[in-house]
């Protein structure tokens, strides 16, 4: 299956935040999406997964989803949102209760989400017990539970810490390369983009265009490796190259903006 955004132009009022946007995602690849704040990223995850109808342009599918998909189109976001009243299996269990009728089929499937997220053995601990990069592993094992055909993924480690971020990163290329799922994936961090993507699209500041598209051509499986250390380095200067101006502007925009509404 493999989703097509053309021609995206959303418009809030009179306010233009997206322009022609237009790429895909191919079957069993991770594309990300990094830009200045405000230049339209998560709008267009929402537009890619359905939630926001675009002003201009199209998102489309091209063939059919898994037979076993729940759901296609699975969000991550930054804040896992979890239940506090639920413990984890609980929570996952929420990706299923209106799919899965069979509590033997659905404890099934929670089982293998815990499993592949390492988080088995706090099945019955609750989100207050938990660190955040695992309260985020609880929330990558609920999108899983619902064997989307995409993953559409908005900062999701933007909110731990540096040292949960590498070792979430190792563990989520870990379950990509085990399962291929296709992915949407809007970042801030050049790293994340480098280390995970196959292709990176560049958007420029609001409204948001593509500036660029560049592919990471060294495998993922390879890239934690010492001699793929300065390739992506390199790509990663490109990148902020490529942003510096642009992020540079878009947060006087951004500051002219609170001005005017003050």
């Amino acid at each position: 299956m493999e989703l097509q955004l053309h021609e995206i132009g959303h418009d809030f009022g009179p306010l233009t935040v997206l322009d022609g946007v237009s790429f895909r995602v191919g079957a069993s690849e991770i594309v990300s999406v990094i830009g200045p704040s405000g230049c339209g990223k998560s709008t267009l995850l929402a537009i890619a997964g359905g939630i926001v109808a675009p002003s201009r342009g199209a998102a489309f599918t091209l063939g059919a989803a898994p037979a076993d998909s729940l759901n296609p189109f699975t969000f991550v976001f930054q804040d896992a949102a979890l239940l506090p009243w639920r413990s984890v299996a609980g929570n996952v269990s929420l990706a299923l209760e209106d799919r899965v009728r069979s509590k033997s089929a659905r404890a099934k499937i929670i089982d293998e989400a815990l499993e592949l997220t390492g988080l088995s053995a706090f099945a019955q601990a609750y989100p207050k017990q938990l660190s955040g990069g695992m309260r985020q592993r609880v929330g990558i094992a609920r999108a899983l539970a619902a064997r989307p055909a995409f993953l559409l993924m908005d900062e999701p480690l933007s909110a731990v810490d540096a040292q949960t971020r590498e070792l979430l990163m190792e563990e989520f290329l870990a379950l990509w390369l085990r399962d291929r799922i296709s992915i949407l994936y809007v970042t801030h961090n050049l790293d994340e983009a480098v280390r995970l993507s196959d292709r990176i699209v560049v958007l420029s500041r609001r409204p948001g265009r593509v500036r660029d598209i560049i592919e990471v051509m060294i495998p993922q499986a390879e890239r934690g490796r010492a001699s793929a250390a300065r390739e992506l380095a390199t790509l990663q200067d490109r990148l902020w190259n490529l942003l510096r101006s642009e992020a540079r502007n878009a947060d006087r925009e951004l500051l002219a903006l609170e001005g005017a509404d003050a």
